[in-house]
């Protein structure tokens, strides 16, 4: 499979300390990759660095982000998202708010595609929105069409937000926590419509969870992410079945870490520390790690324990 997109040694930072601290990553095409990390380890953060999307007092201090061959940070981040909505769909978090409540399902989703292609028409893209809902499990896609987002559960919400991200019959999908705030029931149709997209062909999917069962599921290739940066990565299959970092072995005890009383307690290593000094070449995990020796104090690369398998650990 060919590279679609990568992260290269991205850095990012707000007003008092690094956000992202040498990120890289890549998403092949076709290929469906997660990041996994507990809150405030840098997973959405990664997104809004590629969709112009970070918060006013975070910005990028060096690094690239390469998408199809072209670095997109050189543009402004306006430039950025009008060359980047044809090829890259986003579901957000908050999928009520990212419905306008005055606007119905249809013209949500056609009036972003009716703008970027002027000649296809609005009962075009009403036709196409029609078509993606039903092959997204909507029923009587006609009459939702016409319902506002009030009348909507939230898992028809959720359909609705990843129908309007492929209305543009893009090459990546970017999602993030696409489970959470979803009851059981409605998490496993999520679950089993995402592993239903991962088959498309061509499309790649870039999916950020604390749903470690979703990830698992769905995902060809596993990121976990720590401080701004990757520390271990690997095949799914390879991560979850033989976890190398004591930090990742942790996170896999759990299986979600979508629970208030659990994302800041790990079992054995307990809570992150708030003074990680996230440029440090040192493992960024040393204060919470009871396996640390005097090497984890110094610079910490990766090693490579398979020809798919990594982790940035000195164990």
């Amino acid at each position: 499979m060919s590279e679609l997109l990568s992260f290269r040694s991205l850095y990012a930072r707000d007003e008092r300390h690094a956000i992202l601290a040498g990120l890289s990553l890549h998403v092949n095409r076709g290929e469906t990759v997660a990041i996994v990390g507990e809150s405030g380890c840098g997973k959405t953060m990664s997104i809004g660095a590629l969709l112009s999307i970070l918060p006013d007092d975070v910005r990028i201090t060096s690094g690239s982000i390469i998408f199809d061959g072209e670095d997109v940070l050189k543009y402004s981040g306006k430039e950025r998202m009008a060359r980047l909505y044809s090829r890259i769909g986003f579901v957000p978090q908050n999928t009520s708010d990212s419905l306008y409540p005055l606007m119905t399902v249809s013209k949500v989703m056609t009036d972003a595609y009716v703008r970027s292609h002027p000649d296809a028409g609005r009962k075009h893209a009403a036709e196409k929105a029609a078509i993606l809902l039903s092959s997204l499990g909507i029923e009587d896609a006609e009459r939702v069409l016409s319902l506002y987002p009030s009348q909507l559960s939230g898992g028809m919400k959720q359909r609705i937000n990843i129908a309007s991200a492929l209305m543009g019959d893009i090459d990546l999908l970017v999602a993030d926590e696409p489970t959470s705030a979803l009851d059981i029931h409605i998490r496993r149709q999520i679950e089993s419509l995402y592993a239903s997209l991962s088959g498309r062909e061509g499309l790649a999917m870039l999916v950020v969870s604390h749903d470690l069962g979703f990830v698992r599921s769905i995902a060809d290739r596993v990121y976990v992410m720590y401080a701004g940066r990757i520390i271990e990565e690997g095949l799914s299959d390879e991560i979850f079945s033989d976890p190398a970092h004591p930090y990742t072995k942790a996170l896999m005890t759990l299986g979600t870490m979508g629970a208030r009383d659990r994302e800041h307690d790990l079992p054995e290593f307990g809570r992150p520390s708030s003074d990680i000094d996230r440029e440090s070449p040192a493992c960024a995990f040393l204060p919470r790690c009871s396996c640390r020796k005097d090497q984890c104090a110094g610079p910490v690369g990766y090693a490579c324990i398979s020809d798919t398998h990594f982790v940035r650990c000195v164990l």
